[in-house]
């Protein structure tokens, strides 16, 4: 890979902007160094908490990929899953987590912790975990969309913008000296206050957004596709991630760093990611379908794409999102709508 791809988190460089996302395949270490070992410049390794509710929910986890129809699919590009959190206690998943990120920083990449949130109090303990473990980079992630379904305190989210800015404050408050990005919820129409209330009270970087909640009728079965609603994502969902980075970045300003995730599944796709705002992009599912070597693949996607072009990563950061006008501002064509309906609707 070459300088075409390096781009940076604020103060915090990064070789290139492919970062693989918190979920199982990085439940372990074989899985993170498989990551890194794929091209990614950081891992954001499982998430914990502090209810064990939470990393009993993985027993009862399941999945399935499905396909624009909606059925199930392994070779389909939407995950639809329920999912549980890391099964280890936090202080000894953070020390391992460290060793790994120290190796890591040899070829100036990272290995960061990841909190689901359950409670604010926990929130700030765990936080306090990672920083004595000596890890670089903690997740805050207020977004994780079972939270309606997860057993009763297991998990939460955290949608409105006075409370997160307490949250993020006493987070940041234990992590001196840390990057501190905090992960949004898909599920609100309010992510550009979020982000800016995150921004202000100390947060590094805002990721944004979660998966969608959904429920999948089995037309077979006539019951739900793994019987639960569950988590929901997709290359359909990337051009709203779009939108709300655009409309996050003139909340936050050009300054203050956004990542995207959901739906990235090609080196093009990271491109309109930052093109809307994001400095940097998560990758999960396709990994989950394809191995980690969707990671390799799509960081030489990009590479070819930026060749072509002539272009470097950072040059395309929010490029779209500042070119965004609104409805007023364009042009006026009489009766163009009339090339977009049935011939019956013109009949005179």
């Amino acid at each position: 890979m070459t300088d075409r791809l390096v781009t940076a988190i604020g103060a915090f460089a990064l070789p290139n902007p492919i970062i693989c996302g918190s979920g199982e395949p990085v439940i372990t270490e074989a899985g993170i160094r498989a990551a890194l070992a794929a091209g990614a410049a950081g891992v954001i390794a499982k998430s914990v908490n502090e209810r064990p509710e939470g990393a009993a929910q993985l027993d009862r986890a399941a999945y399935a990929f499905l396909a624009a129809d909606h059925r199930a699919d392994p070779d389909g590009a939407d995950l639809f899953c329920r999912s549980g959190l890391a099964p280890y206690e936090p202080a000894a998943w953070f020390a391992r987590l460290a060793a790994l990120d120290t190796e890591a920083a040899a070829t100036s990449r990272f290995v960061a912790a990841s909190l689901v949130l359950a409670g604010h109090d926990g929130a700030v303990r765990i936080a306090g975990l990672a920083r004595a473990a000596g890890l670089r980079v903690f997740e805050l992630n207020v977004g994780a969309p079972h939270a309606a379904e997860a057993a009763a305190g297991a998990i939460a989210q955290e949608n409105d913008p006075a409370a997160l800015a307490i949250l993020v404050g006493r987070v940041r408050a234990a992590t001196p000296g840390m990057q501190l990005w905090v992960k949004l919820t898909g599920l609100s129409a309010n992510l550009p206050a979020l982000a800016r209330a995150a921004a202000e009270a100390g947060a590094d970087a805002v990721v944004m957004m979660g998966r969608f909640m959904a429920l999948v009728p089995d037309l077979d079965t006539l019951a739900p596709v793994l019987g639960t609603a569950g988590a929901y994502g997709g290359p359909w969902a990337l051009p709203i991630v779009c939108r709300f980075l655009a409309d996050s970045r003139r909340a936050v300003g050009p300054g203050f760093p956004l990542l995207g995730t959901n739906g990235a599944r090609t080196g093009a796709d990271v491109a309109r990611l930052a093109l809307a705002g994001a400095s940097a992009v998560e990758v999960l599912s396709v990994v989950m379908r394809d191995g980690f070597g969707a990671l390799t693949r799509i960081l030489a996607d990009l590479d070819a794409l930026l060749t072509t072009r002539g272009l470097t990563f950072a040059a395309l950061i929010g490029r779209a999102a500042d070119a965004q006008q609104g409805y007023a501002a364009q042009s006026r064509v009489t009766a163009r709508w009339r090339a977009f309906v049935p011939p019956e609707t013109l009949a005179e």
